[in-house]
């Protein structure tokens, strides 16, 4: 059944498409979505999931689960354990179209809830990736998202991205601005979208925020960078308006370049409201709409945009000022004697912490990369790498669901019944005695499956349940 839309949207859609796409988009633009996912390190199909290819995108599946109605996706273990990210199709897109290499330092500037942002980080490697979000609220998703997937070369930032340039200088090879908007995608997300939600005042509100989040943006990005604009909205105020003003504040520094993508999509406009965009953008930018979909492609509407800097811009240098609670990066031999006796303790081959660097914040330990630490050690940041162990040297949940699927030792196995209860945040009565002190630290898990971490009690009979509680189901 189609959603009763506003006018006015109706009359801003109007001017946009062709009068033969009308009936299409308006019949498309409420559909719910398909269900998608991103397939994430050391992903094993189960056998009662079919998975079928995306247009540009090989990490990126359409789902449909046998139990799909009984088991949400957000409970199973693959998702749990990090294998799986549900991610819409254009916000993947946006995030491969910036082509982010291993090795690079990249920024992504409102990161939460972490689908770009994680997407980014495992395509950098060795690189270090800022993820910053302004919202606390927001800033905890992408921090809990980051730890599922055990991804060690997320920085952590929480700032306000239009004056993001004061606290770094012209230092990033990519830069992701997927930027807030007026949230027209949403429409495929939330039946009630359009009818309670959507307002025309918020698309110039959002406009003039994009204006200086891109600016600030473009800052900060080193001659020879490139950069990635997205919005899930159609109005051209936020989409081609943004990209002539960003053309024509930095003129000498910006090269629009084309959006190469296999997903069917349109490019941009010339002309709205008056206001006319060269033909250069037009040409360039990618405008995805939901009534462009077939078998390898269903998404929202989407603009995306792309930009190359090809000289420098003058600024004033970056106040670099180092956090109160400082990163300390520990030695070869400090990294060393941590890491090995973790592999001892867990028999985990020494090669999973491969090219690791071991950093110190507030008496707690991550693991991290080495780009990541000396980022760290210059720049003000919430957090960052993979939580090794707390202040007590106790391994940590980031840990468990990270490395536990390589360990062979102090690891307790869990059948189904037990599973769903060390699931739900509850001690575990052992059905056999296991054999070790009071007070050890094993690794739990079930299937192939790391499910985090717990101790020993009640003379080998208990265990007691570690498991972060912000993530029990």
């Amino acid at each position: 059944m189609q959603r009763k839309l506003p006018p006015k949207f109706i009359e801003r859609i109007q001017k946009i498409l062709p009068e033969t796409d009308w009936e299409s988009f308006f019949e498309k633009c409420t559909e719910p979505l398909p269900r998608t996912i991103r397939l994430c390190k050391n992903f094993d199909q189960p056998e009662n999931w079919e998975l079928r290819p995306v247009a540009g995108i090989p990490e990126a599946k359409f789902i449909e689960r046998a139990d799909q109605r009984e088991v949400p996706l957000g409970k199973t273990l693959e998702y749990f354990t990090g294998k799986i990210y549900p991610a819409s199709l254009a916000s993947l897109l946006s995030a491969k179209i910036l082509d982010a290499q291993p090795g690079e330092k990249v920024l992504d500037v409102c990161a939460a809830p972490g689908s770009k942002s994680t997407f980014l980080a495992e395509k950098i490697d060795s690189g270090v990736l800022v993820a910053n979000e302004l919202s606390a609220s927001r800033s905890k998703k992408l921090a809990a998202n980051i730890d599922r997937l055990g991804l060690k070369n997320v920085v952590l930032t929480q700032t306000d991205g239009t004056i993001m340039d004061n606290f770094f200088d012209q230092e990033f090879d990519k830069i992701l601005l997927d930027a807030p908007c007026s949230s027209e995608g949403f429409g495929r997300r939330n039946a009630d979208f359009f009818e309670k939600h959507w307002a025309e005042h918020q698309i110039f509100e959002c406009a003039k925020l994009q204006k200086k989040l891109i600016a600030s943006a473009w800052q900060m990005l080193r001659p020879g960078g490139e950069m990635v604009y997205s919005t899930c909205t159609s109005s051209p105020e936020e989409n081609e308006a943004v990209v002539k003003f960003l053309l024509e504040k930095f003129p000498k520094s910006v090269e629009i370049l084309p959006v190469k993508t296999d997903a069917p999509h349109a490019t941009g406009i010339e002309n709205f409201g008056g206001e006319t965009f060269a033909p250069e953008i037009a040409k360039n930018v990618c405008r995805l709409w939901p009534h462009l979909g077939n078998e390898t492609w269903d998404s929202e509407i989407f603009f995306i945009a792309k930009f190359r800097k090809i000289a420098g811009t003058s600024r004033t240098p970056a106040e670099k000022k180092r956090s109160k609670n400082s990163t300390r990066i520990l030695s070869k031999n400090q990294t060393a004697e941590i890491l090995v006796r973790l592999a001892k303790q867990f028999e985990i081959p020494r090669e999973k912490f491969k090219n690791s660097v071991v950093i110190e914040r507030g008496g707690e330990f991550f693991l991290t990369t080495r780009d990541t630490a000396q980022f760290c050690t210059k720049n003000p940041h919430r957090r960052a790498g993979l939580k090794l162990l707390d202040a007590h040297e106790n391994p940590t949940t980031e840990f468990a669901l990270r490395f536990g699927a390589f360990a062979s030792k102090n690891c307790v196995q869990l059948l189904q019944t037990d599973r769903k209860k060390f699931l739900e945040g509850y001690d575990i009565a052992l059905p056999e005695k296991f054999d070790a002190k009071d007070g050890t630290a094993v690794l739990v898990k079930s299937e192939n499956f790391c499910l985090g971490w717990g101790k020993i009690m009640k003379n080998g009979k208990q265990l007691k349940n570690k498991l972060d509680r912000g993530i029990v189901f």
